[in-house]
């Protein structure tokens, strides 16, 4: 296993601190040191038995992007902030990230060129880790690592696309209930997303316009009447082959069908809740089952969508089943840092987009998530059947870290969508393939109806307007989203009715922001003088952290709790109380944490 020190030239680089960075308040710098070992070991052994002339993906990092001084990452800067589309920077503006920062800065070409030079193939570049992906042999992967500019090189994870579960479900019919008339006719369509309260929103003129959503699946039949509307009204902006590395996607029927539920419209067929957006759609994998896939084409296909401009992503992509022999993902890697789709998607997050990506088909069992459902920050989408009772095989949480997940459901069983296998075809699949379009899709149609709504809100939104936001656990999360209640949703208000009756209590205990994505502050009056304490407490009762105890005098105080525990660390997303013991007697109130 190759091996290098870390200590560096005198000289070698003129840092400059900047801002940005993966969701740290730390300044990053322009350089990064090279690891003590760079190969990393699962790739030292993949390529010990790796037969001569045979080649594989290799991620490569490198310890600079080719800029020395303040002008140069100035100009970079300024270059790349013009890739931008003009929604694109109105976008992250909304997040506070409208200027280009390291992360956005491009890899260095001649960083590449020279990797390129000893044999290797490129297969894309990645801003974002300022890294480059490659396919090479053995004796090219020894080469390249003695590279002065590498900082250290791992294997790109590989895995195939299990067989979509067969879950049969009784038909409930195309018709809506007598008390109901709405301004579509949704056919077949319509049990899968009146469950999720869309046809009001319909019918009060909210489907996504305005919005570009992206989708990343196996390829799409764009000619498919399904989709008329979108090519005829000039609704298709982008499309790319990260295979292939064309932009055309006449590929494979998984894309068709998942685009088609959350946003194809075909009077008495099938309607999306986000028929009315402008879309993107990008082929990250392929169908066939003897094929790998990568995870270095999805996080590609994230940043394309961030310069586009795009404001939600559906994928229904997710990386934990590997063929035997493959380095697989764990159950410890399911933490939101390891996998390198995780990262990118909570760094997408922070840039302004949605993402929505499915659980994963391998429920009941707990902490059968896949990656990238393990990110921070996004929406993971559960499967349910018609009767709202959650699918045997959709994925449960928590992550390794605790947090729970997923964070929504919608249905998942036997859902209706369109066939790639003639134009006019259509069919039913199950799977949370099928339920994260339809989140994705509404969360289009939130958006056209609140644009200046972050990612943060959004998911706050759906998930406390979700039909078990009050009781949310490992396998239905916060519920089955309710589209019109998470429009009319109050970002402002306190979530628990408990809380805003004890406002008028002797102490009119309060929590602002609840719920709250880290820090809350923790209101509360007192009469007349007396002893005081406050603490946050878990679900199970057990006291997670200590604010304040002592006396205090008639007044008005506030406590911030900074969503960690008594250790410093960052407690998981959930249910907590606070508990004030005051005048001799307790108050107690509720916080959300929504991480």
């Amino acid at each position: 296993m190759k091996t290098k020190t870390t200590a560096l030239a005198a000289g070698l680089l003129l840092v400059l601190i900047i801002s940005g960075g993966w969701g740290s308040t730390a300044p990053p710098v322009l350089f990064e040191p090279m690891e003590a070992v760079i190969m990393a070991p699962r790739l030292a052994d993949k390529l010990v038995d790796l037969e001569t002339n045979r080649t594989l993906p290799v991620m490569v990092y490198f310890t600079d992007k080719g800029i020395r001084t303040q002008e140069e990452f100035n100009r970079a800067a300024s270059k790349r902030k013009a890739q931008f589309t003009e929604h694109a920077l109105w976008r992250r503006a909304k997040v506070g990230r409208a200027d280009m920062d390291f992360m956005d800065l491009p890899v260095s070409r001649e960083h590449i060129q020279q990797v390129v030079a000893l044999g290797a193939r490129l297969r894309v570049p990645l801003n974002w880790f300022n890294a480059a992906t490659f396919e090479m042999t053995r004796e090219e992967a020894e080469q390249i690592s003695n590279l002065p500019f590498v900082r250290k090189m791992d294997l790109v994870i590989s895995f195939r696309r299990p067989l979509e579960p067969d879950v049969p479900e009784p038909n409930l019919g195309s018709v809506p209930p007598p008390n109901e008339i709405h301004a579509l006719n949704y056919g077949p369509s319509f049990w899968q997303v009146r469950q999720i309260n869309v046809p009001v929103c319909h019918d009060s003129g909210y489907s996504g316009r305005g919005v570009i959503m992206a989708m990343f699946d196996t390829g799409f039949r764009k000619n498919h009447v399904v989709f008329d509307s979108i090519r005829n009204s000039g609704r298709l902006i982008d499309q790319h082959d990260f295979y292939t590395n064309r932009d055309t996607t006449d590929w494979g029927s998984h894309g068709t069908g998942t685009w088609s539920e959350a946003g194809g419209f075909r009077s008495g067929s099938l309607i999306g809740p986000a028929y009315g957006a402008t879309w993107a759609i990008y082929r990250t994998e392929v169908i066939a089952f003897e094929r790998n896939i990568e995870e270095d084409y999805w996080a590609a296909a994230l940043q394309r969508t961030d310069s586009l401009g795009g404001e939600v992503v559906s994928s229904s992509l997710a990386y934990k089943t590997f063929d035997s022999g493959q380095h697989s993902y764990t159950y410890q890697d399911m933490n939101g840092n390891t996998a390198i789709v995780s990262r990118a998607a909570k760094h997408a997050a922070n840039l302004g987009i949605i993402v929505c990506n499915a659980m994963g088909n391998s429920g009941p069992s707990t902490g059968t998530l896949e990656a990238p459902s393990d990110a921070d920050s996004i929406l993971s989408i559960g499967a349910v059947d018609s009767v709202g009772t959650i699918a045997s095989f959709s994925s449960r949480g928590p992550t390794y870290d605790g947090r729970m997940k997923p964070e929504v459901c919608a249905k998942g069983v036997s859902d209706y969508w369109a066939s790639s296998s003639s134009q006019t075809a259509f069919g039913t699949a199950s799977g949370t393939s099928c339920s994260t379009p339809l989140v994705g899709g509404s969360c289009a149609v939130i958006l056209q109806a609140k644009p200046t709504w972050t990612p943060l809100q959004v998911r706050r939104a759906l998930m406390m307007t979700a039909s078990r936001h009050n009781n949310p656990d490992n396998n239905y999360g916060w519920g089955i989203i309710d589209v019109w209640a998470a429009i009319h949703y109050n970002q402002s208000a306190v979530e628990d009715d408990r809380i805003q009756v004890e406002k008028e209590h002797e102490f009119a205990l309060a929590s602002q922001p609840n719920p709250t994505a880290g820090a809350t502050t923790i209101s509360f009056s007192l009469a007349r003088a007396g002893e005081v304490s406050l603490a946050i407490y878990d679900a199970s009762g057990r006291r997670v952290r200590a604010l304040l105890s002592g006396s205090r005098r008639p007044g008005t105080y506030a406590a911030r709790w900074d969503g960690r525990d008594e250790q410093g660390i960052k407690v998981p997303s959930g249910i907590y109380f606070y508990k004030l013991f005051a005048l001799n007697r307790n108050e107690v109130g509720k916080v959300v944490v929504l991480r």
